[in-house]
């Protein structure tokens, strides 16, 4: 029995397939007498890794087709692109490393700017590119942050697929860390901000979501008006009710660091503060989550605590804390340890905890239920 990759001229055939992409299953004829009667049996051909020459090639060939607006040649080759990156980490490296980053996002910024019609493509650049992550640091990556290209995938954000939704989130994320001009272009774009905040309302998947709360913490981060556009559209209340009801750690560290952020805006603390369940969820995360959030936590509650604009501190906040037992857990952070300046903070809280339980003792102004003096709670 001859293998089909032994046959006559079979090097320069199997090249000539990885070019094209055409590398499917090869079945290979069984002698009857060795068949199985139950089955058929089908031998498939072995991986065949890409050499640098190919990649260049097939590159080259996607580049030149995009430039001419050849639609299907870019879709048979995008598809080639897929089937052979599906080869192997050894296979989509060397892609990478030979120009089909820049070939893919510059096929996607031309079709992208089209908008009718190319939606299969586009929806195929964007798999492969997502499955390819991180590219934040490969050579013309930074076209998928033209307004062309972020116009389609904001469109692609607020579409109806899933999977599709999730793969806008991931590219999206990776572009606006490229550089930071990008997120003020992406915020900009209509529907961006709305879409971000409707992936994780509609929890389309774990990892849209924190992809887009990453995405979300970058925008605002970086301007105040930003974060005032995402406060009007519910984004506090959104991410306290995720908390309440999602686990997971790294959606809970996350949305942290995002309330975190949101906080250093006016507009934004005074939406966090008018939350009732924020205190006891804050208060709840100390110690038993993760040391990230442990420090999100504190920073949040002191934040709140500190009222920049008159100078004054919210003591209405330190009695709710007392009720849901903030006093002790601050104290047990103390003891174990923490960073410096989660240590300040909690120092500071727990001074003038310890200060309003006093008060509060001293003026009797509320039920015996709230005497915290001799309370003995198990952490």
């Amino acid at each position: 029995m001859v293998l089909p990759w032994r046959s006559r001229g079979g090097v320069a055939k199997r090249r000539n397939q990885l070019i094209s992409g055409d590398i499917s299953v090869v079945e290979t004829k069984i002698p009857v007498q060795l068949r199985s009667p139950s089955r058929i049996e089908r031998i498939q051909s072995p991986r065949v890794l890409l050499t640098p020459r190919d990649a260049v090639e097939i590159s080259r060939r996607l580049e030149n087709a995009a430039a001419r607006e050849e639609y299907a040649e870019c879709l048979e080759i995008v598809s080639k692109i897929k089937n052979l990156g599906r080869g192997g980490d050894t296979n989509k490296k060397c892609l990478v490393q030979n120009g089909s980053v820049l070939a893919l996002s510059s096929c996607f910024e031309r079709f992208a700017a089209a908008r009718d019609g190319h939606m299969r493509l586009l929806e195929e650049i964007l798999f492969v590119l997502s499955s390819w992550l991180p590219l934040n640091r490969s050579e013309g990556f930074n076209k998928m942050g033209s307004t062309a290209s972020l116009n389609c995938l904001v469109r692609f954000l607020n579409g109806k697929d899933a999977k599709t939704r999730q793969n806008a989130a991931f590219c999206i994320r990776e572009v606006i860390a490229v550089d930071k001009r990008y997120v003020y272009a992406l915020t900009d774009v209509e529907g961006a901000c709305e879409g971000l905040v409707k992936i994780i309302r509609d929890s389309v998947s774990t990892s849209s979501t924190k992809a887009s709360l990453m995405v979300i913490y970058r925008a605002i981060s970086s301007n105040d008006k930003i974060t005032e556009k995402f406060v009007k559209l519910g984004l506090v209340e959104l991410i306290t009710e995720m908390m309440v009801n999602n686990a997971e750690k790294s959606v809970c560290e996350r949305s942290l660091v995002v309330l975190n952020a949101t906080c250093d805006n006016e507009q934004g603390k005074e939406d966090v503060l008018r939350n009732a369940l924020i205190v006891p969820l804050l208060v709840k995360k100390i110690l038993r989550v993760s040391d990230l959030a442990t420090q999100c936590s504190v920073s949040i509650l002191w934040k709140l605590w500190k009222n920049k604009k008159d100078g004054e501190c919210d003591d209405r906040l330190l009695v709710e804390a007392l009720q849901v037992g903030a006093f002790e857990k601050l104290l047990v952070l103390l003891q174990v340890g923490c960073e410096d300046k989660t240590k300040e903070k909690a120092s500071e809280l727990l001074r003038n905890l310890n200060r309003c339980r006093n008060e509060i003792e001293k003026t009797n102004c509320v039920d015996s239920s709230m005497h915290l003096k001799n309370v003995k709670k198990s952490f």
